[in-house]
């Protein structure tokens, strides 16, 4: 997973660049093997090459779960959120979130391509439900945050070192639309059921779909 490597290696270096926090942990002793089932489901490649170099990780206000149980941990987070009995939790696997928010990210297995490779779902449970695809798999993921985080010293209100990613996606629908494969699937109806049908919601996918420079 060469190019896993390099997109993470950029986001951590794009954070120390702009005085982001940084922090990796080393890798967890009960991380999940690649080509393991996991939470019921084969495990994303990306996730399981991912938590094989680290553990829990803070890049800017994105955090990465600690790969196993206990506090933190993907196991447990994943557990209280299917309990809650919302979807699309039982649809997808959580792997990290925006600090100290209800704004998650969540591969989606039934989605895997012919690699097992899975795309990722955005869902905000802060106030009303948001739901909608933004990558096309975790390395892309990678990609787009430190894209949009290169973006913000540029935004009026910044504050030197502080890292704010709560307008990811919903600001970023031209940066995301460069994720071809995401954009193919978009428009293939892939991520139908999944999505939410509020206004916001729709109106993104549109303005993704718009923004797609091969359309």
């Amino acid at each position: 997973m060469a190019g896993l490597e390099v997109e993470w290696t950029r986001l951590v270096e794009t954070c120390r660049r702009h005085g982001f926090p940084v922090r990796v942990d080393p890798p967890a002793p009960d991380a999940p093997h690649p080509g393991a089932q996991w939470l019921g489901a084969p495990l994303d490649p990306m996730l399981a090459s991912l938590h094989a170099r680290t553990g829990r990780a803070t890049l800017g206000d994105f955090v990465l779960y600690r790969p196993g149980s206990g506090v933190e941990g993907a196991l447990e987070v994943n557990a209280w959120m299917r309990g809650q009995g919302l979807a699309p939790f039982a649809s997808c696997v959580l792997f990290g979130q925006v600090a100290n928010l209800e704004y998650y990210y969540g591969v989606v297995p039934a989605l895997a391509d012919a690699h097992g490779v899975q795309p990722v779902l955005y869902i905000d449970v802060q106030e009303e439900p948001h739901v909608v695809p933004v990558a096309s798999s975790v390395e892309m993921l990678l990609h787009q945050l430190a894209g949009f985080m290169d973006l913000l010293p540029e935004q009026p209100d910044f504050v030197l070192g502080r890292c704010s990613t709560v307008m990811f996606p919903f600001a970023a629908a031209e940066l995301i639309a460069r994720d071809r494969p995401l954009v193919d699937m978009m428009r293939a109806g892939r991520f139908d059921g999944l999505v939410t049908r509020d206004e916001e919601s729709q109106r993104w996918m549109q303005q993704v779909l718009a923004a797609d420079p091969c359309r």
